[in-house]
């Protein structure tokens, strides 16, 4: 293939962000002084490469690059050693691609279409944390039990009624509890909704919020003690059990709220019960279970990144190398967002990761022909046999006396 006459999957994904942009973005001056193979965008290059072929480790890279033609045309590299990639991944510094990172954030909300969820009700924020666990013995920096290692990531997504778009996200040692990172994640803004589930109860932070005109949504502990002000009629058809206007306190000094809140109990998708309490009022009670409901998106993200990207084992031990492999992959679900919104594809994100997959190396044209191809033909599954069929007409028959 020649990549000068020929548009490449490949480099139409990396429109997203380009080396002069990528260069831009980081701003660090002679940070590829001395080098001769292996810049820091063509790392970058191969990083995204790795995280879309799911690579197995570092030495694996090393040898694509030097068994694939496809590999040495666009990246213009022969060969690359493994201990040159492991000291680039653990020398640079994450804040690189954590900037690159949010560059795309902005890019993907700025062509992003937004149906209402319910009705207008701004943008509807989902707050979450997952923890990649890894060795103790190989990783004594993320020490957060006597017995395990691991890294959080903090994130904060944007939810549709289609898409789930990372907004903000921060990486620490999992040993730093979730509701530790809210005044981080959550934004004084009132054109936005935070829903958030209960790990991040603070009853301060809560009467914050409602000074500052931050509206949330979130899940009530089983330890809050409740002040009931007034209650609504509940719709027990809509599932809808209890419609409060409350005070929250957890029965420590201080801790009592001072401003109210509404307090909603529904049921969830398996039938459990579920208190809500939000400083929504203008909301039905309706719309506030809905919404809330939209909270197993950000779930369905982290599954996502777990069984698609390489998150869940790591291709350097050190906290830089972690980071930088996490960011990486936030970036790389990013611009595959971009490339589905600017081809205008509605089916899932898979089948671009999966199309994208087969096809890094090949002509545009080609991905865009596989991507949007019809299904050959539509199973209606199995199908009964003409014998079988009139088996079972005959049987009818004989047992309603028709046939001797």
């Amino acid at each position: 293939m020649d990549k000068n006459t020929i548009k490449s999957t490949i480099n139409e994904l990396l429109k997203g962000i380009d080396e002069q942009t990528f260069s831009k973005l980081i701003n660090v001056i002679d940070l590829d002084k001395y080098v001769k193979k292996l810049s820091v965008y063509k790392f970058f290059q191969l990083l995204i490469l790795s995280q879309l072929e799911e690579t197995e480790s570092l030495t694996f890279l090393s040898k694509q690059v030097k068994d694939q033609k496809s590999y040495q045309l666009e990246l213009a590299l022969d060969t690359i050693s493994t201990s040159q990639l492991s000291r680039k991944l653990g020398s640079l510094s994450p804040k690189i691609y954590e900037k690159i990172f949010h560059h795309l954030v902005l890019k993907t909300q700025a062509t992003l279409k937004q149906p209402a969820i319910i009705r207008d009700i701004g943008r509807l924020y989902v707050i979450d944390s997952t923890t990649m666990s890894m060795s103790l013995s190989q990783f004594p920096w993320a020490t957060f039990r006597k017995t395990k290692a691991g890294i959080r990531l903090h994130l904060r997504v944007i939810v549709t009624k289609e898409l789930t778009i990372p907004d903000k996200g921060i990486l620490l040692p999992a040993k730093h509890a979730d509701r530790t990172q809210m005044s981080e994640l959550i934004d004084i803004d009132s054109e936005a909704i935070h829903l958030f589930d209960r790990a991040y109860n603070d009853y301060k932070k809560f009467d914050e919020f409602c000074l500052q005109d931050v509206r949330f949504i979130t899940r009530l502990k089983k330890n809050a003690q409740i002040e009931v002000l007034s209650e609504q009629v509940p719709d027990p058809e809509s599932l809808i059990f209890r419609d409060q206007e409350v005070f929250l306190d957890n029965g420590q000094n201080g801790t009592k709220m001072t401003h109210p809140l509404r307090l909603v109990e529904t049921k969830d998708r398996e039938g459990n019960t579920v208190i809500i309490v939000t400083n929504c009022f203008e909301l039905s009670a309706n719309e506030i279970g809905e919404l809330y409901r939209y909270r197993w998106k950000i779930e369905t993200f982290f599954k996502w990144m777990k069984q698609h990207l390489k998150v869940k084992s790591f291709y350097g031990k050190s906290e830089n190398a972690v980071c930088n492999q996490i960011w990486i992959a936030l970036i790389t679900y990013c611009l595959q967002v971009l490339l589905q919104q600017s081809v205008h594809h509605e089916g899932p994100l898979l089948e671009v990761k999966q199309t994208l997959k087969t096809l890094l190396f090949d002509g545009f044209d080609a991905f865009l022909c596989a991507l949007f191809r019809q299904p050959a033909r539509s199973s209606k599954g199995r199908q009964k046999l003409n014998w079988e069929a009139e088996f079972q007409v005959i049987e009818q028959q004989f047992l309603e006396g028709e046939v001797r």
